[in-house]
């Protein structure tokens, strides 16, 4: 699979959100790659708890924590 992003949103994102360009595209990355590995949060509660689970272990593995 593909991951294109758009740096224009995630720019206004970042603003929207509070947080730092840097944080938003990792985001999306990280977030997209899981994505391409199967992981759905749309499927379920389960599902989604799990995918937010993992996603917020790598942003803060990365160094790059929720506000």
């Amino acid at each position: 699979g593909d991951i294109v992003l758009s740096l224009e949103r995630a720019k206004e994102q970042s603003e929207e959100f509070g947080h730092s360009f840097e944080r938003e595209v990792s985001f999306l990355t990280v977030h997209s790659v899981l994505h391409l590995l199967g992981y759905d949060h749309e499927t379920g509660e389960e599902d989604e708890k799990e995918m937010f689970a993992l996603q917020d272990k790598i942003m803060d593995k990365i160094g790059l924590k929720r506000n």
